[in-house]
């Protein structure tokens, strides 16, 4: 079939003012103006529920005290207190102190751990000390517990204020209101749990070992990435209709998107949340969403912790608590809830099987409003439907043009893949830099288009694709299709206004402009959140700005559809406006960066090879400053150094190096391996070792080496099948806290060679020669790697296979 197009007819020609009435390019002008403001400030309104609380004028806010809030804070997060050290027993015995005064009676669980975490081929070991109390409950079902929770460790950068010091005060705080009231119906179960940054073990060995699990009916885990913004129950447990309705009944401000939660729900994303739904019915994660450059990095002290985000903190967890140790825990699973906060103050919601048919209303809807307007000439079918396929590729192209961006900034200014999360530079230029490449990246597809459609047909196939994404969202993700379902709504209204008749200049304006504010009120937290998730996965991932831009081009694509109605069409002009915008922008986010006055993170560590009688100096990143490079003066080389290498064996990162004067045997441990059997079985050489670390060590990496295959490995007597799944040629060992020696057992085929290449981690520099070390100025801070400044000694040990000479 042949389609040729009729310039004179309606559905071919792009809506244009009157020419017997014109209207003045001023006029024009300045309502494209002032629609752009209604959506920035409808922008701004959806972005607002994130910012953070104001600091309370008074000392109690909903039965939280904020002056005991800050005095458990300074001691709770006055230094780095990483799983394992003597500094985490000091905030132990503060617990155990504390809930002791309000009159309970607490308990320290020490369980040692074992498990192979999600990296493949590594297992992690260590000794968890976990400070547990219970208040007990007076009602008929006291039994049926509620689970308040907090990590209590660090992070060895940082002291932990937001991570997950203001999480530990909130709960304290909870005990102590509970336990200065009357009894509640309930028992209360406080947890403050040891090792979440290493793999949760901590929260590992309660859901194993600790009988009382069982009579847990709802758990509130809390947790922090940042030390300011909102605290949002940004992960739940499956079913979690009941419990979000608690938090929702409970908190006088809640925030709330289940667009951002659902994915992580649905990946196991989070913290100990994802071990106590493996045993808890019901269970609710809190976190701190804000504040990100202090995030696992030096900054991240009680001084820095916003004081509006610690009073929302504290109020949040005694409100929930107190509603939760009265409220009826018989039946704590219902579906899930769709929840989203519109404007601060303002949250909806509904259960999350209306996602569906309200996804096949706007289907339907789109439907018949394009029916309609192909009835009246206004529209073309087949145009409508080249438009919903340009717009796609409008889509694609919005993001590669945004991840390129990203990616040549990090070219320019290698700092940005230092410190992802913003420590190092100023984030918001860089984010709306992302927006505008995104935008440039769409207008430049949509700019061919324009005079092959008319700019009606181009918001029909607009609605076409959106109605898909609802549909999609609604099968796959119910909790998280209200962003795409209710801004398709709005546009099937606008587009049924707009294709009913010609309208004037004014009301086509005013049209598109409430068509397109719902996507921009709805989408706009979301980039916020996803650009806050993508700094996050930037310290695993290469890069990540596909994550949030999936929301920003989800927008533009009916955003700038209705924008045309009103327009002139698409030319070459606004795509390279908007392209100038980013580039400009960029250069704003590195003249800022350049010029910032806030600390910069790097390490430093003294690396002694213990087999060669050498040492190094290694810091991080490459480019050195004031504090990595006073250790010495010349001979700096790019070398590939391990900095998380807990987290993610076998991944470097690139480093300077320098010579470091070798330390006098017997001033620094090597750890040591002992053959305990060696002896052929059916399945294989089956070798046993015991691994000592010296004393005063953090972390024990041993590398299990055998060219023929691991077939099997047991840590500390437990055998980890997951761990040598496929027969790897190495596996990694993690051990924390590695004071008693570690036993091992390898099976690998008969006669194979093993080689264990073992890396022993002391925290600070004590024992190297830097000990005229200056410290940090202001202007520097340990940063966001697994590891701050550290003493690391290697060695190999060769174990030949019997009769290998």
């Amino acid at each position: 079939m042949t389609c040729t197009l009729d310039p004179t007819s309606a559905a071919t020609t792009p809506h244009r003012p009157d020419p017997a009435h014109p209207t003045p390019r001023r006029v024009r002008l300045a309502g494209a103006l002032v629609a752009a403001a209604a959506l920035a400030v409808t922008a701004f309104a959806g972005v607002s529920p994130l910012l953070s609380p104001a600091a309370p004028a008074e000392d109690a806010v909903a039965g939280f005290s904020m002056d005991r809030a800050r005095a458990d804070l300074a001691v709770v997060a006055a230094v780095p207190h990483p799983m394992g050290t003597a500094e985490q027993a000091d905030v132990e015995a503060y617990l155990v102190q504390e809930l002791t005064a309000i009159g309970l009676d607490p308990m320290v669980d020490e369980q040692l751990v074992t498990m192979a975490p999600d990296p493949p081929n590594s297992v992690w070991t260590g000794t968890v000390r976990n400070v547990v109390a219970r208040i007990e409950g007076t009602g008929p079902d006291a039994d049926q517990a509620v689970l308040l929770a907090a990590h209590y460790d660090s992070v060895p950068a940082a002291a932990g204020a937001g991570d997950n010091g203001a999480g530990v005060v909130s709960v304290l705080a909870a005990m102590r209101a509970l336990a200065s009231s009357p009894p509640p119906r309930h028992d209360v179960i406080a947890a403050f749990v040891d090792g979440e940054e290493h793999e949760m073990l901590g929260s590992l060995a309660l859901v194993e070992s600790a009988t009382w699990m069982g009579d847990v009916q709802v758990a509130v885990n809390t947790e922090g990435v940042g030390n300011a913004g909102r605290v949002t129950p940004a992960l739940t447990s499956p079913d979690n209709g009941w419990a979000l309705r608690q938090y929702l009944d409970a908190v006088p401000s809640p925030v709330v998107y289940s667009a951002f939660d659902a994915p992580l729900n649905a990946t196991g994303q989070g913290a100990d949340l994802g071990r106590y739904q493996d045993v808890v019915p019901a269970g609710l994660e809190l976190v701190v969403v804000g504040g990100l450059p202090a995030y696992h990095a030096g900054t991240d002290t009680a001084g820095g912790m916003h004081e509006g985000t610690l009073a929302e903190y504290g109020a949040t967890v005694v409100g929930l608590a107190r509603q939760l140790a009265e409220a009826d825990l018989g039946s704590v699973e219902e579906p899930n809830l769709v929840a989203f906060t519109v404007v601060r103050g303002v949250t909806a919601a509904y259960p999350s099987t209306w996602s569906l048919p309200l996804a096949v209303l706007g289907a339907v809807g789109t439907v018949v409003v394009i029916g309609l307007a192909v009835r009246r000439g206004r529209v073309s079918l087949p145009r409508v439907l080249l438009s919903w396929l340009v717009l796609g590729v409008a889509g694609l192209a919005g993001i590669l043009a945004a991840t390129g961006l990203w990616l040549a900034a990090q070219a320019v200014d290698p700092r940005l893949s230092d410190a992802i999360n913003g420590g190092v530079y100023e984030r918001t230029p860089y984010l709306l830099a992302a927006v505008a490449a995104g935008a440039a990246g769409v207008l430049l597809v949509l700019w061919p288009l324009t005079p092959r459609a008319t700019a009606l047909e181009v918001v029909a196939g607009a609605l076409v694709g959106w109605s898909l994404v609802a549909l999609l969202l609604a099968a796959v993700l119910p909790d998280a299709a209200y962003a795409a379902t209710w801004p398709l709504l709005a546009a099937i209204a606008g587009f049924a206004v707009l294709a009913a008749r010609e309208r004037s200049p004014r009301v086509t304006l005013a049209t598109v402009t409430l068509a397109a504010a719902p996507a921009v009120l709805l989408i706009s937290p979301l980039v916020a959140l996803y650009f806050l998730l993508a700094a996050r996965f930037e310290l695993m991932l290469p890069v990540a700005t596909p994550l949030p831009m999936l929301w920003v081009v989800l927008a533009l694509t009916v955003v700038l559809p209705l924008a045309l109605v009103a327009g002139r069409g698409v030319g070459w002009r606004p795509a390279a406006a908007a392209g100038v915008v980013a580039v400009v922008l960029v250069a704003a986010g590195a003249a800022l960066s350049a010029v910032s006055t806030g600390p910069r993170p790097d390490l430093l560590v003294y690396h002694a090879d213990a087999d060669t009688g050498t040492a190094r100096w290694v810091a991080l990143p490459v480019e050195l400053d004031t504090y990595t490079g006073q250790v010495a003066s010349s001979e700096w080389t790019e070398t590939r150094f391990e900095a998380s290498p807990f987290h993610q064996a076998g991944e470097t990162e690139p480093a300077s190096a320098a010579p470091a004067p070798e330390i006098p045997a017997g001033r620094l441990g090597t750890p040591r391996v002992s053959v305990t059997s060696d002896a052929a079985t059916a399945q294989g050489r089956e070798l046993a070792v015991q691994v000592t670390a010296p004393p005063g060590s953090y972390a024990l990496t041993i590398d299990a080496r055998s060219g023929a295959g691991i077939q099997s490995v047991a840590v500390n007597g437990k055998d980890v099948p997951a761990a040598t799944t496929g027969a790897p040629s190495s596996v990694r060992v993690v051990a924390f806290g590695p004071q008693a020696g570690i036993p091992m057992t390898l099976t690998v085929p008969a006669g194979a060679d093993v080689e264990l290449a073992l890396a022993c981690y002391t925290l600070g520099l004590d024992g190297s020669p830097a000990v005229d070390l200056r410290p940090r100025p202001a202007s520097l801070t340990t940063g966001v790697h697994e590891l701050s400044d550290a003493v690391l000694v290697t060695t190999v040990a060769r174990l030949p296979g019997p009769g290998t000479p």
